[in-house]
């Protein structure tokens, strides 16, 4: 299971390191600061890696959503309802050696 890390403290997504790396890539940053994340049990909450929105479980999301695909191929948790996440005081500075930008 991969690793999850906010940028910020207060962001409301967090993504792996990889994808952190690209962003460094992109704009042109030597290094950045990110918060490991840890998953929320029981929130009451799910995230659509589809849509990239939050909701609460049982709601607007399912046979409603055009996008809705069951993980089961039947029904139920569709393949697109991820967990939630929180910011831990975790701290890892990532840095890019010796690569172009």
């Amino acid at each position: 299971m991969s690793k999850y890390y906010f940028r910020e403290e207060d962001d409301e997504l967090c993504s792996t390191l990889p994808s952190h790396y690209d962003y460094m890539r992109e704009n042109g940053l030597k290094e950045l600061t990110v918060f490991e994340a840890k998953r929320e049990l029981d929130s009451g909450y799910f995230f659509c890696t589809e849509h990239y929105q939050s909701g609460m479980v049982g709601e607007g999301c399912g046979k409603m959503c055009e996008d809705y695909k069951p993980r089961n191929g039947k029904n139920g948790r569709c393949k697109f309802s991820n967990h939630t996440y929180e910011c831990t005081d975790v701290v890892k500075i990532l840095t890019l050696h010796n690569e172009s930008l």
